[in-house]
Order: C-alpha cells, then structure tokens, then sequence
C-alpha cells in the first residue's frame, strides 16, 4: 500500500512549486539559493571593465600614432629648416664674397687715386721749383739721345708730369721760338719721323693741331724707340 502511494504522489512531486504553502519538497516560505546561470558572466560591470579596456587600448594606439604624427612634423620641420638654413647660409657667404670683393675693388681704386694725386702734387711741385730757377723750357731735341726705355713704361702721373714740365699740360702749346709743338713739344722732324714708322696719315700734321689721343702714341712710340732721352730736361720725370 505505502508503495502504491508513493507512486501515485510522483506526478505532484514533478509538477508542484517547493516554495508553494503545502509543498511536498519543500517548506512554504523558506529561502532558496538559485545556482548562477552564464548570464551572469556579461553583467553590466564586466561590460563596463570590458569597455574600460578596449577604451585603453584604443587611446594608447591613439596616443602613439599622434606621437608618431609629431615626430614625423618635427623630423620633416627639422630638414626644411636645415636645408632652408644651408641656402640661406651659401646665399649669405656668396652675397658677402660679393660685398667684399666689390668693396675691396672700390679701396683699390681709391688708393691707387690717392696715390697718383700724391705724385702728381709731387712732380708738379717739384717742376714748379725747378721753373722758378729756370725760365725757359726746351722740348725735345732732334739729336739722338738714346737710353733704355722701362719694359713696363711711365704710368699715367708719370706722362702727366712730363707734359706739365714741357707745355703746362698744354696739348696746344708752342715754343717761344716755334720749333717745338703741341703737349710734348716735339720738333717737326721728331714728329715726322714716328709718323713715318708708325702712323702714315700723321706726316705733315702739325703736332700742335693733332688730336691728344695721336700726341700721346707718338710720344709712346718715341719713349719705346729712344727712351727718356728724347726729352733731356723733363725726361727726367719718365723712368
């Protein structure tokens, strides 16, 4: 008998709520504890962690591209600025070689001014003395006086000084008795002769008529040929 009514109860036991009042299985009322289901391994504080650290690695990747992104603008900031610096610098180095040698050009020029002023006050005071002793300057003389010319030949200050003792720098000038013309006072017969060797349209020109430029040959052309001699009181300013 208890056997068939054990069996008979086994559907109730199957099908009835333990927590309900009268329950077979359990007591009504009493606390049951529920076994954790995989649900619970996704709860909002584990998503929350989960986020967290996807949100950190996320910013770390972030941080280092950005880092990266300003190496690379420091590093491409850096050769333009090296190189922009290496052509500005050649520029500068070009500029002052430039300044320089224009500067050093413009102090030759003035020195060698400076230096030819001071001779030519030089020679001029020195012939102005010699004139207060002498009255009378003779030109050149048509006797063959020969001495050996400079290779490199009287500077400009130099001719300068000759034409200044013989005619006053005059290119027109003429000799108190008129055999001796123009700014180096040459004879007719001198003149003619270095026309003849040198200059062909010359002959028969009056050397005080001719252009200063053919005085000034002619009288380079006899200083080659015959050297200061030509002149045998003012050569004495000509090397």
């Amino acid at each position: 008998m208890v056997a068939l009514a054990t069996i008979a109860a086994l559907p109730l036991l199957m099908f009835e709520n333990p927590n309900s009042t009268g329950s077979l299985t359990g007591t009504a009322g009493a606390e049951t504890t529920e076994v954790p289901s995989q649900t619970s391994l996704t709860t909002p504080e584990r998503e929350q962690a989960a986020d967290q650290t996807l949100n950190d690695g996320v910013l770390r990747l972030v941080n280092r591209a950005e880092n990266w992104h300003s190496s690379r603008i420091a590093w491409d900031m850096t050769e333009r600025l090296l190189s922009a610096a290496v052509k500005y610098e050649a520029e500068a180095l070009e500029k002052a070689s430039e300044i320089s040698e224009e500067e050093f050009s413009k102090r030759e020029k003035q020195l060698k001014i400076e230096f030819e002023e001071s001779e030519r006050i030089r020679l001029f005071a020195e012939e102005d003395a010699r004139r207060e002793k002498v009255m009378s300057t003779p030109g050149p003389t048509t006797t063959i006086v020969a001495t050996d010319p400079d290779p490199n030949g009287p500077t400009n200050v130099q001719w300068e000084a000759l034409r200044y003792c013989e005619s006053t720098g005059n290119y027109q000038a003429i000799s108190p008795t008129g055999m001796y013309r123009g700014a180096y006072q040459f004879s007719v017969e001198t003149w003619n002769w270095i026309a003849g060797l040198y200059h062909e349209h010359l002959i028969g020109v009056d050397p005080a008529d001719a252009k200063p430029s053919d005085q000034d040959h002619m009288a380079s052309h006899l200083y080659a040929l015959r050297g200061r001699g030509q002149w045998p009181v003012c050569g004495r300013y000509l090397p």
